[in-house]
């Protein structure tokens, strides 16, 4: 019989799981599993990642920003929530961690590991999984199919954009995430419209909607674009978007450190080339979006949508008077429904608001994505490292551990 030879003492292990989640892929972690000090949170990333590299050649990261992040989930301790979730964006080729907003696309996929992880009881039909988002202090809920067993089921008919292949839809309500990021209403400013001063462009109309992720809608044309820029384009644009998320920003008081609002281009539709060479027609869907300018993200454009940023986009085409609504009532549309186009394709989110006592409540804003287990295993990080790292990133930096609720956490 054959033996395995043990590995060396100097390597830390932690079970892992691999999900691609919309298009995404994401490093899933038990809450339980992590260093209780969550202040070593953000240095054990970087170490499994290998951040510090931009290849990420010396650990799990995969060297762009959508495959660059991590889910940790653990239980909750909240009568409302079956599990805890902390999204994590971890630097690539920096000693970075972010963990100011979270990731729409990975989200699903946290149902189907708290079922695979035994956090959730799975129930034949469909499995309801009522999630504590602590980054936004949000709660979230997922359905997840599962078969007459409460397994997940993989195959199905959905289709996500910039994904091969199909799937089975998993669900995704984010209509109780108003105020994620600044904690107070769906227009912050309490307008539906703002202008921001941008140099060497001068003043653009902007819509700020703070919904799952907080994000500033902008048209494109008049920021110099034209809304249908594709991926080799992003060193050259990126500044753009980077000056009208910082606008945003003084214009709200937020710390320019933050990564939200993240600056959205819309533009009337138009027939354009995808990034899989084929044609989108312009009566395919209502508006086109384009997303860059954060930190996590350097100067490279996304190559699809975020989830979080989705859901805002869908809420702010149905919301009145927002520049987004101004493009999207302009269309024949299904009512409620939002097609969304970026450079893989199209997305469509449900939306549903209406006015109540002076202010717009949202109904709905879900949208599903298919999900993917791709492994399940142990994964490593040099023992010496952990310490190392720790002592580069001084204690008050945010990427030890940013999220204030984590410290709740690993006291519970």
């Amino acid at each position: 019989m054959a033996t395995t030879a043990s590995l060396s003492s100097e390597l830390l292990s932690i079970p892992t799981t691999i999900i691609r989640g919309g298009t995404s892929k994401g490093v899933y972690l038990l809450q339980s599993d992590l260093p209780q000090d969550s202040t070593l949170w953000g240095p054990f990333l970087i170490a499994l990642f290998g951040a510090r590299d931009a290849t990420q050649i010396d650990g799990l990261g995969g060297s762009r920003p959508t495959t660059s992040k991590c889910c940790i989930v653990g239980p909750s301790s909240r009568p409302d929530a079956d599990v805890n979730y902390t999204f994590a964006q971890v630097g690539i080729g920096e000693e970075k961690v972010y963990w100011d907003f979270n990731c729409g696309n990975l989200t699903p996929a946290v149902g189907v590991f708290a079922i695979l992880a035994g956090l959730v009881e799975p129930k034949p039909g469909v499995t309801h999984v009522s999630v504590y988002q602590t980054n936004t202090k949000m709660i979230l809920g997922i359905e997840i199919p599962t078969d007459a067993a409460g397994v997940p089921l993989m195959d199905g008919p959905a289709r996500t954009a910039g994904v091969s292949g199909t799937g089975s839809p998993v669900l995704t309500n984010f209509s109780r995430t108003v105020g994620a990021s600044l904690g107070g209403s769906l227009f912050p400013t309490g307008n539906r419209t703002d202008t921001l001063t941008l140099a060497g462009i001068g003043d653009i109309t902007c819509s700020i909607v703070d919904l799952a992720n907080m994000c500033v809608f902008f048209r494109a044309n008049e920021a110099g674009l034209d809304g249908f820029e594709m991926l080799e384009r992003g060193p050259e644009v990126v500044g753009t978007y980077i000056a009208v998320r910082q606008a945003a920003q003084r214009l709200l008081g937020v710390d320019p450190a933050k990564t939200t609002p993240w600056p959205v281009s819309v533009a009337s539709p138009r027939t354009y080339t995808l990034l899989n060479g084929q044609p989108l027609g312009a009566d395919e869907y209502d508006f086109a979006v384009r997303f860059a300018g954060i930190q996590p993200m350097r100067d490279t454009m996304h190559e699809a949508f975020p989830g979080t940023a989705s859901c805002c986009t869908g809420v702010a085409a149905v919301a009145s008077g927002t520049i987004v609504n101004q493009i999207y009532a302009s269309r024949r549309h299904q009512d409620g429904e939002v097609a969304i186009a970026h450079p893989s394709g199209v997305l469509r989110v449900s939306a549903a608001v209406h006015e109540q006592d002076g202010r717009l409540v949202v109904d709905q804003a879900t949208f599903d994505r298919t999900v993917r287990p791709i492994m399940r295993g142990e994964a490593y990080i040099r023992a010496s490292d952990l310490p190392a790292i720790a002592a580069a990133i001084g204690a008050d930096e945010p990427t030890r551990a940013s999220v204030p609720v984590m410290q709740e956490l690993a006291k519970a």
